[in-house]
């Protein structure tokens, strides 16, 4: 009698099971697309999915769910503009359309069983892999984004939290910002900086990551925004994008939130040094001499706690230099940009955040020398389609800006950093003084000469961009910017030091090789462009801790 051949040996095997996999880069040309606005399934995308899968019919559109929507506008080698999709397709729907069985690779990648996503927690875990219990009472500085999700985090886990912020709440805080606007009445402690939010509030809010957009701590993030109020969009789009009026009420219901769970909010409430026992930390001390104790404290002071890093080493706190860039914001006419992206027929779907296109943004990266023997990247950062630069000073002696965008971006401006990166050789005139701070005291004296050469009141520095290419002075006049405190002509290589200033100039007529119309006459940088992100690093294991027991840090910015 025949035998049934045995596992594993040269009968034959059934074929493998059909499983739902996610399709990336379905691109849809822009007449066809229903437009930016849209995230769900047309036939449009169903169409040139069949193609994508050459399947001889359509994907039903039940069998099909957005991932991701972006625009690429890349226009090289005659390629057009086209919306860019990444789509997760059932099996049942793979079966439907005909498609033969996919393999594994850059374009496509098989879901698990569900054909879910991975959906894990936010934190918990160190690095070992092992869940921690979390502390029962915990203080968090800092009511940023980092410290806005720790405090999440753990009062979702049961954790007794103070929240503490030196700024405002956003209500209080948008009234300090109005008259910084309109009066140039600076708090230095309600400002772009600080306050509710971070200093992402009013400046922009786009929602940026370089750890993958679909990992399952990231979606956690943005599902979390949309609880709050932000439009599900965010969920789907390539460039998530909050603005700064939807960001005050997101964050109203955040803080609701988390006072429903019994956490503390104090505002108005700054922290002057950290209550340190052999080697432990129990706890901070307040600007008022009031004591706090907690079992942990979460640091989570953004960019520009200065004087908070300035005392963190007095405590036992480690810290140490990180790379950090420098520059200005470079400003355009927002119709110069969505040309040379879209082309000038496609450009006319633009209409300042109204029409089915997108308003254009770019991204420029480059490796110059910087006449010191080295070479140094330059790129743009946080582009602002549609946008405006504000001044994030804490302070009338020294003068920083940022860009920032509503999120209909209907400016008739583009702004974005122009930055380079920062290198040892930049702050060691600063290191006998000030040691691990020495970027803070760069950032610091190039503020303070942006400053100056504003003539106070928190005028901006500002030259033709065609101008500072050229190493020529500042013309008598500039074209209007949006800059609301005002600006005035000013030689903006007087700002750095002379090797960021070669590479800022070099960088800039490269980027005019990549991006038409970037060296135009009507383009202006505004200075100056600091605080990136912070220039230093506190020190923590792999527990994710400091050299100071209890005391965990994040959010550097």
């Amino acid at each position: 009698p025949r035998q049934r051949p045995r596992r594993g040996g040269g009968g034959r095997r059934r074929p493998p099971k059909r499983q739902a996999w996610r399709v990336f880069g379905v691109e849809v040309q822009p007449e066809d697309d229903p437009g930016k606005d849209y995230h769900g399934v047309s036939d449009a995308l169903l169409k040139a999915l069949a193609a994508r899968l050459r399947a001889p019919t359509m994907v039903p559109e039940e069998a099909v769910r957005v991932v991701r929507k972006s625009m690429d506008a890349r226009r090289t080698k005659g390629r057009e503009p086209m919306f860019v999709y990444v789509v997760d397709v059932t099996a049942a729907g793979l079966t439907a359309c005909g498609a033969k069985p996919l393999r594994a690779g850059p374009r496509q990648q098989p879901l698990g069983k569900d054909g879910a996503e991975d959906g894990g927690a936010i934190g918990g875990a160190d690095a070992t892999g092992e869940r921690r219990v979390p502390p029962r009472t915990v203080i968090v500085v800092g009511a940023g984004p980092a410290g806005l999700f720790a405090a999440l985090e753990l009062a979702e886990a049961g954790t007794s939290v103070r929240l503490l912020e030196r700024g405002k709440g956003v209500e209080k805080r948008g009234a300090s910002i109005g008259a910084l606007f309109s009066r140039r009445v600076l708090d230095g402690e309600s400002n772009v900086c600080y306050g509710e939010g971070g200093a992402g509030t009013w400046s922009d809010g786009k929602l940026t990551t370089r750890i993958g957009r679909n990992a399952g701590p990231v979606r956690r993030v943005l599902q979390s925004l949309v609880r709050f109020g932000a439009p599900e969009r965010i969920l789907t789009s390539g460039a998530p994008h909050l603005g700064t009026d939807n960001l005050v009420r997101l964050l109203r219901a955040f803080r609701a939130h988390l006072q429903s769970l019994g956490c503390t909010v104090q505002f108005d409430t700054k922290v002057a040094s950290l209550l340190v026992d052999a080697g432990r930390c129990r706890g901070v001390r307040l600007d008022s001499g009031e004591e706090l104790e907690a079992d942990a404290v979460i640091l989570a002071p953004g960019h520009s706690a200065r004087s908070l890093y300035g005392v963190l080493t007095e405590s036992g706190v480690v810290l140490r230099a990180k790379p950090f860039a420098m520059g200005f914001r470079v400003e355009h006419p927002q119709s110069v940009i969505d040309c040379a992206q879209y082309g000038d027929e496609l450009a006319t779907q633009v209409d300042r955040g109204r029409g089915k296109l997108p308003v254009a943004s770019y991204s420029l990266a480059a490796r110059v020398p910087d006449g010191a023997g080295e070479e140094r990247p330059c790129y743009s950062f946080c582009m602002c389609p549609g946008g405006q630069v504000v001044p994030t000073s804490v302070s009338k002696d020294e003068l920083c800006v940022n860009g920032m965008s509503f999120s209909k971006r209907g400016s008739q401006w583009a702004n974005s950093a122009l930055v380079c990166g920062v290198t040892p050789s930049d702050y060691a005139p600063y290191e006998a003084e000030h040691g691990a701070l020495a970027g803070v005291a760069l950032q610091t004296a190039a503020e303070r000469r942006a400053a100056a050469l504003g003539g106070g009141n928190m005028v901006a520095p500002a030259q033709r961009l065609v101008d500072f290419v050229n190493g020529r002075g500042p013309s008598e006049t500039l074209p209007r910017t949006s800059y609301r405190l005002g600006v005035v002509p000013a030689d903006m290589s007087e700002i750095y030091p002379a090797p960021l200033t070669t590479a800022l100039r070099t960088a800039a007529a490269k980027f005019a090789d990549q991006l038409d119309g970037f060296l135009c006459e009507e383009a202006v940088l505004i200075g100056a462009e600091t605080r990136t992100s912070a220039p230093v690093w506190v020190e923590r294991d792999e527990t994710l801790m400091s050299a100071v027991a209890g005391l965990f840090p994040c959010g550097e910015g």
